[in-house]
């Protein structure tokens, strides 16, 4: 089915969803609008997008939730793509180009941070022992000083005396040295492949929970083909944008493998959060952690963090994706 036209600005009803007055949104520096967007939260946004979904065959239009600040927005739509680029990309070839062979936890793999002191005394943020810094706090010491040159060079001489007394540590040799050890280990372990479709289906009264667990938020409206189509049809670019060495815009390659998934789990992307954050609705999740344990190989690819809770390793996704009506990712 061909994509609609967007709705003008003001309030919208579209068959027996009443919608409050939204506005077309058009990318900086960009001559056409790529979503209709509410100006204000709507109430049960996850049962707004359902019906909304529901009507695409009169409409046209794929629905999303968006977050609930206007002001962010814009923000995520930058640099519409052409939805084209899609079509002769291979998910399990993009998929294994990003696997890091993260199967399991690994004991080597503990945090270690090391202080700045030089750093943290020159922003005059806290000390080790003093409750630590917020990162509101890093944020705003850093940016009192962007626009003074002197302060940016004195922040670089510091960081940079801070970073080569991390370099002589032993302690931080010895991480570093066990960190690559794991990190060739890890690439040595294969890709292994896209898991197959799933069947059976949600039932009604979780489909129907997972919905009302959507916060309070705006609704978009897209003119695009399927759900996965949105991202790069609204330019959506909140991470590194091309990311990896192949080059292909995020909202690309990301859109490949949503439609992949949209095919094979009747997974339908449901809500774009500020932070590079998208999640979908899952109408076929795996029903056994054999099964999501193929599904969450995929996972750990595809994304930095998974199911809003940091997971990154198969094993540590793979019991969040059992019977889970929604599926979280996150970019650094």
């Amino acid at each position: 089915m061909a994509a609609g036209p967007l709705p003008p600005d003001g309030e919208l009803q579209l068959g027996p969803v009443r919608l409050p007055a939204g506005r077309r949104v058009t990318p900086y520096e960009h001559d056409e609008p790529v979503a209709w967007v509410t100006r204000r939260t709507v109430p049960d946004p996850g049962l707004v997008w359902s019906a909304l979904t529901d009507l695409y065959g009169e409409t046209a239009l794929v629905p999303v939730v968006l977050n609930d600040d206007e002001d962010d927005v814009d923000d995520l739509f930058m640099e519409p793509c052409d939805v084209a680029e899609l079509d002769p990309l291979d998910p399990a070839e993009i998929l294994a180009t990003r696997w890091a062979g993260e199967l399991d936890d690994d004991d080597d793999e503990e945090q270690v941070h090391w202080e700045t002191p030089r750093v943290n005394k020159f922003l005059g943020l806290k000390r080790p022992g003093e409750s630590g810094n917020s990162l509101f706090d890093i944020v705003w010491a850093i940016a009192k000083r962007i626009e003074d040159p002197e302060a940016q060079a004195g922040l670089s001489r510091r960081s940079e005396l801070d970073q080569q007394e991390k370099a002589a540590d032993p302690e931080y040799q010895q991480w570093a040295a066990r960190s690559a050890e794991r990190e060739a280990r890890r690439a040595t372990i294969p890709f292994p492949g896209l898991a197959p479709a799933t069947d059976g289906s949600l039932s009604s009264a979780s489909r129907t929970a997972a919905l009302r667990s959507i916060r309070v938020a705006r609704i978009g409206l897209i003119a695009a083909r399927r759900p996965a189509d949105v991202l790069a049809t609204v330019g959506w670019t909140c991470f590194d944008d091309p990311a990896y060495d192949d080059g292909i815009r995020n909202a690309v390659w990301v859109g490949a493998i949503l439609r992949s998934w949209e095919n094979r789990f009747r997974a339908r992307l449901l809500a774009i959060w500020p932070g590079a954050e998208i999640r979908l609705l899952v109408q076929r999740p795996p029903r056994t952690l054999e099964v999501a344990e193929k599904i969450a190989a995929e996972h750990s690819a595809f994304c930095t963090e998974c199911g809003g809770q940091g997971l990154r390793t198969v094993r540590e996704i793979a019991p969040a994706l059992v019977d889970a009506a929604i599926w979280t990712f996150w970019w650094d």
